[in-house]
């Protein structure tokens, strides 16, 4: 029902176990819906070595898909998606190991961001999360920047983080205006009040702060490094925090053109200010 796409600023990792978490709190899956990762960092992926420990099978995901005739590729599809769960309600599309694999993506993703659309279009019980990776890598997808409902831009609260995420706020809004997409823009940060808080963020950046993730390092492990999950995990200040995201990231991309709702988000704020000059 909506392709969100996610991507970070140099020095804002997080993109990857941001969206892992997102999938495995998706709270629709329960009533039997489905929600697709798609592994597009073209800077190499890093669920396949990570969370899943390299257990995936050779010659599938993009790659493979690159190789197909674009008329062939939605059939094609589901034969290289992994499932995350017993259930199959969490699937993966896996994306390159090797930056030097990305050359061969670059005619497909138009095609990928036309079927993302067209699937959440005709399929109701299914929902995309796009892991993009860094901004501004070489033979990055922008493809499916431009055709999501929604770019999340996820940035931590550091000084650091806030300065790289101003310009690339600012490449993202110009990116959407340019393409005249409908999609909204908004932030995701991981980690408020480290040392900034998300009112102070969102002037400095000149983005909304849709909404925040905890700042959870060992819960984090487990979706980045594939590290064991104790019986601790599901209820941990990470996959908490991710289920709410998850409700307002959805319901934004559905709001597709307006905005996020005014008491979903939190707006540039005049008197707010981190240390940052315009």
């Amino acid at each position: 029902m909506a392709v969100i796409a996610l991507t970070s600023a140099k020095g804002s990792p997080g993109v990857t176990t941001t969206v892992l978490a997102l999938a495995s709190a998706w709270p629709w899956v329960e009533a039997g819906r489905r929600v697709l990762v798609v592994d597009a960092d073209v800077s190499g992926g890093d669920i396949a070595p990570g969370y899943l420990r390299g257990a995936t099978a050779p010659g599938s995901g993009l790659v493979a898909l690159a190789a197909s005739r674009p008329a062939a590729i939605v059939d094609r599809l589901w034969d290289h998606l992994v499932s995350l769960d017993e259930a199959g309600t969490r699937l993966l599309l896996t994306g390159v190991t090797d930056p030097g694999q990305a050359r061969s993506l670059a005619g497909l993703w138009p095609h990928i961001g036309q079927l993302l659309s067209e699937l959440c279009g005709e399929d109701p019980g299914l929902d995309v999360l796009v892991d993009l990776g860094r901004l501004g890598a070489a033979g990055e997808a922008e493809a499916l920047r431009t055709s999501a409902d929604l770019v999340a831009l996820v940035t931590r609260s550091s000084l650091r983080a806030t300065t790289t995420a101003r310009g690339a706020a600012r490449r993202l809004s110009e990116e959407r205006t340019a393409s005249s997409s409908k999609g909204n823009v908004a932030c995701v940060v991981v980690g408020e009040g480290r040392p900034y808080g998300a009112a102070e963020m969102s002037t400095a950046i000149g983005l909304p702060i849709l909404t925040t993730m905890s700042w959870d390092p060992a819960s984090a492990e487990v979706l980045s490094e594939g590290a064991p999950a104790s019986w601790r995990f599901a209820r941990s200040a990470l996959m908490r925090s991710a289920g709410v995201a998850a409700k307002l990231l959805r319901e934004a991309a559905h709001d597709e053109g307006r905005g996020p709702a005014p008491d979903a988000m939190i707006t540039p704020r005049q008197d707010a200010r981190v240390g940052v000059t315009s």
